[in-house]
C-alpha cells in the first residue's frame, strides 16, 4: 500500500520525530492495511510482518485484552474529521514481556489511494510514567505522615497532658498536707514517680519516632555482632528478670554479623524484651534467638509464655493511629509507643518485624536485619603480595571477600560504600600515612568495630601510642610472612 505523504505535517516531523520512538500508518478502512517504522518495530520486538498479522496492529499488546477496545476507540475519535489530532497514552508488553508505556500523537489523513488514514508518532514516556510513579508515592507517603503528625499532635494534647492532673493534685496534697500519714505519703510518691517515669518514656519515644520520620535522626550503621547486642540488653534488664523470676535464655548462632546502628538496635531489642518481661507471669521462661534468614538477612526472636495477644488487639500493633498499650502482669504501665517505634527502626534498617501471637500462650516477636558482609580490606600496591594474600587468605578463610586498594586515598574511597570485617594496612605508604587512613576510618566507625592491622618496619612504643588512641589496633612488623599475618587475622576476627 502507497501512503500519501502530503499529508504528513512538517511541524509535527520536527517536533515529535527527534525524539518518537517512530511512526505508524494504519487504514481507517477495516481492510488490514498498516505499516510502522523499524524504529518502532525494534521497541516492541515485533517484525512489521509480525504486527500485521495481529488482529488489533500493535494495540493488540496492550494487557488484559484491551486492544480492541481501545483500536476502536481510537477509530471513533476521528470519524471524517480529517483536521484533528488526538494524543492517546497507552502501555504494551513488548516481546521480552517488558512494559512500555507509550504517547501516541495521531492524525488522520488521505493515503494515495483516496482512503482515510490515521498517522501516529509514538513516543516511549516509559521513564516519564516511572518518575511520576514516584511522585505518586512521595505525594501519598507526604499525605500518610501528615496524617501520622496530626495524630502524634493529638496523643500529645491528650496522653501527655492529662495524666499532669492527677500528677498535680498529689503534689499538691504533698505540700498542704503536712500531718498525712506517711503510708500514705508515700503511697503519693510511688505513684508520682511511676506515672513521671511512664510520661517521660512517651516523651522519649515521641522525639525518637519524630526524628526518624523527618530523617534527622543520626542514623550510623556498623558492623555488629548481634549475639553481643542481644547478650547486653539482656544485662540490663536482669534486675527485672530476677524480681520477676522469670528466666532469660540467648540461644542461637553466636557469631553472626549484622550491618546496624548500635543504639537503635540496642532499642529495638531492649524493647521487645522490656514487653516480654512486662507480659510474662513469675516462674516463665523468655527466649532470645537468633539465626540466620535467606542468605542475606539475620532474623531475630524474642518469645516469651505470657498472656498473649488478643486478636482484636493484634490488630492494633506497630500503629500510631492506635496508640495501644495494656498493664502488665505486675501492674506495669507503658507508653503504648514502643512497638510502633521499634517497626520504624526495623524498616529503617531495610529489614521486617511481625508477630505470633495466641492468648494464655505468649507471643513471639521476630525481625530482620542486612547481614553484614564478610570482607578483608588489605592495602596493598604490590601485585606479587596481592597475589599471595589472595592464596593465602582464600584458603584459610574461604567465606570472606577479599579486596585490595593501592593507597589510603583509594581505601577510604572503598570505605564509603563497604564496611570490611578487618583492614590490613602500612604505617608509610604514598600519599596518606597509616595514621591519617586509621583517623578518617574512625570518624565513621565510631564504635571502633573495625579491627586495623597496622605493618611497619619497627614497632615502637611511641608508634603504638599513636594508633592506640583509635582503638582496635594491632601491629606486625614488615619481616612478618603473609601465613603469620593470617594467622593472627584469625585470632581477631575470632
Amino acid at each position: 500500500m502507497q501512503f500519501n505523504n502530503t499529508m504528513t505535517d512538517n511541524s509535527i516531523i520536527q517536533n515529535f520525530f527527534e525524539h518518537s520512538t517512530g511512526l505508524c500508518f494504519f487504514s481507517l478502512e477495516d481492510n488490514g492495511n498498516y505499516y510502522c517504522s523499524e524504529s518502532f518495530s525494534k521497541k516492541i520486538g515485533y517484525s512489521l510482518q509480525e504486527i500485521i498479522e495481529m488482529p488489533f496492529n500493535h494495540y493488540s499488546l496492550i494487557e488484559n485484552n484491551a486492544g480492541k477496545n481501545f483500536y476502536d476507540t481510537v477509530k471513533e475519535l476521528f470519524g471524517e474529521n480529517i483536521e484533528e489530532r488526538k494524543e492517546v497514552i497507552y502501555q504494551l508488553k513488548n516481546k521480552n514481556d517488558k512494559i512500555i508505556w507509550f504517547k501516541e500523537i495521531l492524525k488522520v489523513g488521505k493515503n494515495s489511494e483516496g482512503e482515510n488514514q490515521i498517522l501516529g508518532f509514538v513516543v516511549d514516556i516509559t521513564d516519564l510514567k516511572t518518575k511520576e510513579e514516584e511522585l505518586n508515592k512521595i505525594v501519598q507517603e507526604k499525605a500518610r505522615l501528615s496524617k501520622s503528625k496530626d495524630k502524634l499532635i493529638s496523643i500529645i494534647s491528650h496522653d501527655l497532658r492529662a495524666p499532669f492532673t492527677s500528677l498535680l493534685g498529689f503534689t499538691e496534697i504533698l505540700l498542704n498536707e503536712p500531718d498525712l500519714p506517711k503510708e500514705e505519703r508515700i503511697e503519693y510518691i510511688e505513684f508520682i514517680h511511676e506515672a513521671s517515669k511512664i510520661q517521660l518514656e512517651m516523651v522519649n519515644h515521641l522525639l525518637d519516632w519524630t526524628h526518624l520520620q523527618n530523617g534527622t535522626m543520626k542514623f550510623n550503621p556498623q558492623r555488629l555482632n548481634i549475639a553481643d547486642i542481644a547478650s547486653n540488653c539482656i544485662s540490663v534488664l536482669t534486675g527485672v528478670s530476677i524480681r520477676k523470676d522469670i528466666e532469660v535464655k540467648l540461644e542461637g548462632v553466636k557469631d553472626l554479623f549484622v550491618t546496624a546502628d548500635e543504639r537503635l538496635i540496642n532499642q529495638v531489642i531492649t524493647n521487645l524484651l522490656s514487653n516480654a518481661l512486662k507480659f510474662t507471669p513469675a516462674g516463665k521462661k523468655i527466649t532470645v534467638s537468633i539465626r540466620e534468614f535467606k542468605s542475606d538477612m539475620v532474623e531475630v526472636i524474642v518469645k516469651d509464655e505470657g498472656v498473649g495477644i488478643s486478636e482484636k488487639n493484634q490488630i492494633k500493633m506497630f500503629n500510631i493511629d492506635t496508640k495501644f498499650s495494656l498493664t502488665g502482669t505486675a501492674g506495669e504501665k507503658g507508653s503504648g509507643l514502643g512497638l510502633t517505634l521499634v517497626k520504624e527502626i526495623v524498616e529503617k534498617h531495610s529489614g521486617k518485624i511481625w508477630f505470633y501471637s495466641k492468648e494464655n500462650e505468649g507471643s513471639e516477636f521476630h525481625f530482620t536485619l542486612p547481614k553484614a558482609e564478610d570482607l578483608i580490606l588489605i592495602v596493598e600496591d604490590n601485585s606479587e603480595k596481592v597475589d599471595e594474600f589472595k592464596e593465602v587468605l582464600t584458603a584459610t578463610l574461604p567465606n570472606y571477600n577479599i579486596i585490595f586498594s593501592k593507597n589510603g586515598f583509594e581505601a577510604l574511597s572503598l570505605l564509603t560504600e563497604k564496611k570490611p570485617s578487618a583492614i590490613i594496612s602500612y604505617h608509610n605508604m604514598p600519599l596518606m600515612s597509616g595514621i591519617q587512613l586509621i583517623s578518617s576510618l574512625r570518624e565513621k566507625d565510631t564504635h571502633k568495630s573495625i579491627p586495623f592491622i597496622i605493618i611497619a618496619d619497627e614497632i615502637t612504643p611511641e608508634l603504638k601510642d599513636k594508633y592506640n588512641q583509635y582503638g582496635r589496633t594491632f601491629f606486625a612488623e614488615t619481616s612478618t610472612t603473609i601465613y603469620e599475618l593470617t594467622t593472627k587475622l584469625i585470632e581477631i576476627l575470632n
